[in-house]
């Protein structure tokens, strides 16, 4: 449903899925992502913050909290999840760019330019199929760059 652009659907089938099987991380993450899909900020934080709890350590989580946490006008938080999400894989050149964009917006140029160039680095290394899977990446990065 989600992929179909249909959250109502998506967020009732995964709802039923979190009364069937409250303890299972991933249900409650997917319902993170539809909330923040749909704008629901305080919705998606809920829920981002209990797959944290069921899985500690999985990066992507923190990642999308700190976006969520950015919504929310937390940005000492949204740096700390960011800052989480890094330690764990610091590979992943999205939660560089993602972090590099929410502290453009709260207007801290300085680490700004220093997240970019290790976004910039890791985006350098990635073959052409990995850069093209999301064409929201460049549209991203042009923003930064600016």
């Amino acid at each position: 449903f989600f992929g179909k652009r249909r959250y109502i659907a998506a967020i009732a089938c995964l709802k039923r899925a979190l009364y069937l099987d409250p303890f299972e991380w991933i249900i409650a993450y997917n319902l993170g992502l539809v909330h923040l899909n749909t704008g629901q900020a305080a919705s998606a934080f809920h829920f981002f913050s209990s797959s944290i709890n069921l899985k500690p350590d999985f990066p992507s989580a923190y990642m999308y909290l700190a976006v969520t946490l950015a919504k929310l006008d937390d940005h000492d938080n949204a740096c700390a999840a960011y800052e989480k999400a890094i330690e764990m894989d610091p590979g992943d050149h999205l939660f560089h760019l993602n972090y590099a964009l929410t502290l453009y917006v709260a207007g801290e140029k300085e680490r700004c330019v220093e997240r970019l160039e290790v976004f910039e680095g890791l985006w350098k290394g990635l073959d052409d199929e990995t850069k093209n899977v999301d064409d929201e990446v460049p549209k991203m990065r042009g923003l930064v760059r600016k």
